[in-house]
């Protein structure tokens, strides 16, 4: 009976610890901390050993997403102990997705300030944690013979814009609130998504669209194109990355790991916008569609609002206060919220550092 008793004890006593060295053999693998340092190897780590996050997209596949292809090509997901999916949609509802997780399984989203500010007012607890568009990418865009200098010159001209929704719509808002315009001053259309198309065939004068986007597809049709930045009229908080204030507050590291290595993305993609196409196309093969030359120009354009003089002091992924104030008025006078609110609620720039 004895030695059967501590045959037992010496049994439990290796069992308790096989699993003490399994468990901490887990947290090892999961746990990698990013690093800061931009790298050019893809790295090589099991996906069983990685968190298994998603990456909800407002968008289909395009080269706008560079940053995070070069992210997740280059490992730097990985070596974040995370392994990143890219769920595209081309729908409004990846903001709320992000706020509700865990219950929708979205950790990640690409959302504007403006959709976060509208969220919150409805209770959504999302926070914008990287902001990649340092400027508001939305422009105004005509042939070259429709003069296009100022706001003031919208006046009198048929505008079309996709609908009243979306960026395109607030961009639209923010030009007559900066210039004390009144919507009757210009004759807006609705046209959908054929922007450029309408520009092209005369159908409206001048029409919003991305600045990265339908000025370059005018372009590419032979034709010289006048643009005004919604960004030097009226600052407005533009896209990045939102995730639930929950997910903040249970797994921290997880969006600082996720966080930074985008932001090595993204410093790879301003330093070698040439190897970043080539990175969005072997990640992404829709991109190949179409013609490349214009798939690499859309990259070209989109780099300089990814930038901004605050970026050299405070760091990429920066979001700024006085950006969202000014964002916030304007929507309040839009009657877009019903209310004041506390910004500052909205964002954080502590992933960032």
């Amino acid at each position: 009976m004895f030695q059967r008793f501590m045959l037992l004890v010496l049994f439990v006593l290796i069992l308790a610890a096989c699993g003490e060295t399994a468990s901490t053999t887990s947290t090892t693998e999961t746990t990698v901390p990013p690093t800061t340092e931009s790298q050019g190897a893809v790295t090589d780590t099991t996906s069983t050993d990685l968190r298994k996050v998603t990456l909800a997209l407002s968008f289909t596949p395009n080269v706008q997403f560079a940053p995070y292809y070069v992210a997740a090509a280059k490992g730097y997901y990985a070596e974040a102990g995370l392994d990143v999916a890219f769920d595209y949609n081309f729908e409004n509802d990846v903001t709320q997705r992000a706020a509700t997780w865990p219950a929708s399984q979205v950790e990640f989203a690409t959302t504007s300030g403006t959709s976060v500010l509208l969220a919150r007012q409805q209770g959504l607890p999302v926070k914008t944690v990287l902001t990649l568009y340092q400027q508001f990418p939305v422009v105004f865009f005509s042939k070259a013979n429709v003069a296009l200098a100022s706001p003031q010159d919208l006046k009198g001209k048929s505008i079309g814009i996709p609908g009243r929704f979306g960026e395109s719509y607030y961009a639209l808002l923010a030009l007559l609130y900066a210039e004390n315009l009144q919507e009757s001053d210009l004759n807006v259309q609705e046209i959908g998504f054929t922007q450029a198309q309408a520009v092209l065939e005369d159908k409206v004068q001048v029409a919003t669209g991305y600045g990265m986007n339908e000025p370059v597809l005018l372009r590419q049709q032979g034709q010289e194109a006048n643009v005004l930045r919604v960004a030097d009229v009226f600052p407005l908080a533009a896209n990045g990355i939102a995730v639930s204030e929950q997910l903040i507050a249970q797994e921290p590291d997880l969006v600082r790991g996720f966080v930074q290595a985008s932001l090595r993305g993204l410093q790879d993609t301003l330093d070698d916008p040439e190897a970043a196409f080539a990175i969005s196309v072997e990640q992404v093969p829709e991109a190949q569609l179409g013609d490349p030359d214009f798939q690499r120009q859309v990259l070209q354009e989109s780099l300089p609002y990814w930038y901004s003089d605050q970026t050299t002091t405070e760091g990429l992924g920066y979001t700024d206060l006085e950006t969202w104030q000014q964002t916030a008025e304007l929507m309040l006078a839009a009657e877009l919220l019903t209310g004041p609110m506390n910004v500052e609620d909205g964002f954080t720039n502590e992933f960032i550092k």
